[in-house]
């Protein structure tokens, strides 16, 4: 457990500049102290001072403290009040949640002539009959008493009742040491030590699983071995954060040779129409999820979208055009567009209709001698030397035999 150490304080002085000396006021709440010790003598000019949440069972070392007006113990296992009659200036006292059973103790308060609220809620001793005309009685000073105003009349009647009201409150105190005595004897709970106190491990192999779910007494032991408890929990934890942490899953997006994968870690539906000149590609993105959470990635063979940190990458068949890639996310819908056009874009022939040669005839009126013909057809290399197949034969041909052959 804790103890209150110049490093402490001087942690807690920021607010001062560290400066310990003219420190007037200090919070040391939830440190798991179990002593007040050395404020005393370093922090002389303390005039509010802030201790709950610990493991405080006694109060002691305050007496030099001639300045301190306001005192919190809260939430401690605190059973008795005492060695608070030297704080002269005190103004305010707050005792809330602890194990005061000895009510008579507050008795040790009436030199403190400055004290005018006093907080006790959920102590035992509240549970007594007369509880509030015996305090009231006992400490006239007192003008607020667990967060309720002390009228003047209520100071009148408990005066009158005090005597009477004093011997019920010590019936019933005695009653209530007698039955806390008795539980202690049975009670499983931690017995408190100075070595329990001092060690960092629990009193036993108990798992903490186990001692959470079991039932608790509303004891000083328990609430120690709660602490106990919660303080191991700590260091596992803090133990847990020292150590390093194993390198999470990154997906592979690329092949060896640099090919890339297709891959919908983000676990989204998505559509993709592979249309005659673009990609069009359609992802259902996370409904609620803010547009500066997404990052498109176009690239000449794939695309990739990464939504919170998780990816869906797509491989494209064709190369697109990186520059001329666009997308768009209608506001309040979760459909995110991405247009990809491609860079071998299709471009389709017109069909115009050919005219026939019957056609031209019709159209220029006049028949076509067969020569004509000849002239409008498609030159081809292999008929260019050759004779019209069509042309007209000489007919009655006479064959002069004086005439010598050609060679």
């Amino acid at each position: 457990m804790a103890t209150i150490s110049i490093e402490l304080i001087r942690k807690r002085s920021e607010h001062n500049e560290g400066e310990i000396g003219t420190l007037e006021e200090i919070s040391l709440h939830q440190e798991d102290i179990t002593k007040i010790e050395n404020l005393q003598n370093w922090c002389k000019n303390l005039k509010i001072l802030f201790l709950q949440s610990n493991l405080i069972f006694k109060i002691e070392n305050l007496n030099k403290l001639k300045q301190l007006e306001y005192l919190n113990l809260a939430l401690n296992c605190i059973e008795k009040i005492e060695n608070l009659d030297r704080c002269e200036s005190l103004n305010k006292l707050d005792l809330t949640m602890n194990f005061i059973g000895e009510l008579t103790s507050i008795e040790s308060l009436k030199h403190n002539i400055h004290l005018t609220t006093l907080f006790l809620t959920g102590n035992p001793c509240t549970d007594y009959d007369g509880y509030r005309e015996f305090v009231i009685g006992t400490l006239p000073q007192i003008n607020v008493l667990d967060g309720v105003e002390v009228t003047h009349r209520d100071k009148l009647v408990a005066k009158q009742q005090l005597s009477t009201v004093k011997r019920k409150i010590i019936v019933q105190q005695n009653a209530y040491e007698k039955s806390k005595r008795e539980k202690k004897n049975s009670s499983k709970s931690l017995k408190i030590t100075e070595n329990i106190l001092e060690t960092d491990e629990p009193y036993d192999d108990k798992s903490d699983e186990d001692f959470w779910n079991q039932p608790s007494e509303n004891t000083p032991e328990c609430r120690v071995e709660m602490a106990m408890h919660s303080r191991r929990a700590q260091r596992k934890q803090d133990e847990a954060k020292k150590t390093p942490k194993k390198e999470t899953w990154t997906p592979k997006l690329f092949t060896d040779t640099g090919r890339p994968y297709n891959l919908n870690q983000a676990k989204v539906p998505y559509k993709l129409d592979d249309e005659q000149n673009r990609y069009i590609l359609t992802v259902e993105v996370y409904k609620f999820m803010d547009t500066e959470e997404l990052d498109v990635d176009v690239q000449p063979t794939y695309v990739r979208v990464t939504m919170r940190k998780k990816i869906l990458q797509l491989v494209l068949d064709e190369e697109v055009k990186v520059d001329e890639s666009s997308a768009k996310r209608l506001i309040g819908s979760k459909r995110l567009e991405i247009t990809m056009p491609k860079v071998k874009q299709i471009i389709s022939p017109v069909k115009k209709q050919r005219v026939k040669d019957q056609d031209v005839r019709e159209e220029s009126g006049s028949k076509l001698t067969d020569e004509v013909l000849d002239q409008k057809r498609q030159v081809e290399f292999w008929n260019i030397t050759n004779e019209p197949t069509n042309r007209n034969v000489v007919k009655n041909f006479i064959d002069n035999p004086e005439v010598p052959p050609l060679e």
